[in-house]
């Protein structure tokens, strides 16, 4: 039914941006371009900018949580005034700084969202090996001759996949909505790269006469962020023991 590329203009227009018409059902930016055509390769975006950022964060966040967990003392303090500090940089100074020197593309900015989005998950998987590690099922493992790697792995981080499984969706659903801000603001996926943000932008600049611009990106983005959250609020109540 959308036989444009999201990069194509629609030549046949006299105007742009061009309202909704069997051509272009949502309408054409203010380039020509289809809006519908775009909407669809910026979730694409959207959802692998969340999926990558939310795998290599929880890896980070987990891996540092359960070390400082299971080793506890020294490596346990030494660890929280480590995250202490990496949660006072300021990441949007940075990522406005990168983006002014650099060019930013979809790899940068999954590296510097995922190397700052770390640290509220360490916190959960810390307090939950906390609980764990002294437990009698990992004391029988270490008896029975269990390495450490054993120990932590196939014993206590599968008893602990409860915040992950949790948060996961609502996690997901914020980074959808920050590559919107991002891209709103300037600081996203660089053009002609299709965004929802970049067309809530579009219809900043054409409030009066493009309402389309504004209409269908935000509906887009409530819809799947209502999804996603709905999602969030079924897996909780599914794991919640209570």
């Amino acid at each position: 039914p959308i036989k444009w590329d999201p990069f194509e203009s629609n030549k046949l227009v006299d105007s742009y941006p061009a309202g909704l018409s069997a051509a272009n059902i949502f309408g054409t930016d203010d380039r020509g371009r289809d809006v519908a055509a775009r909407l669809l390769y910026g979730f694409r975006y959207s959802i692998g900018f969340a999926l990558l950022v939310w795998f290599l964060s929880y890896s980070i966040g987990c891996l540092a949580g359960a070390l400082m967990g299971y080793m506890g003392g020294w490596v346990d303090l030494l660890g929280q005034r480590f995250v202490e500090v990496f949660e006072t940089v300021p990441v949007l100074m940075i990522l406005i700084t990168l983006v002014s020197i650099f060019d930013a593309s979809m790899a940068m900015l999954v590296v510097i969202v995922s190397a700052f989005g770390w640290m509220m998950i360490s916190y959960y998987i810390r307090a939950e090996f906390l609980k764990l590690r002294n437990r009698d099922f990992v004391e029988s493992a270490r008896a029975l001759g269990g390495s450490q790697w054993r120990v932590v792995f196939k014993h206590i981080f599968p008893n602990a996949l409860g915040p992950i499984i949790t948060f996961s969706p609502f996690t997901i659903a914020g980074l959808v909505s920050s590559l919107a801000i991002l891209d709103y603001l300037g600081f996203g996926l660089a053009p002609p790269t299709p965004s929802w943000g970049e067309l809530l932008q579009q219809a900043h600049s054409n409030f009066l006469t493009a309402w389309w611009l504004a209409l269908f990106p935000s509906l887009a983005l409530f819809l799947t962020l209502v999804v996603l959250n709905l999602m969030g609020e079924g897996v909780r109540e599914a794991v919640d023991p209570r």
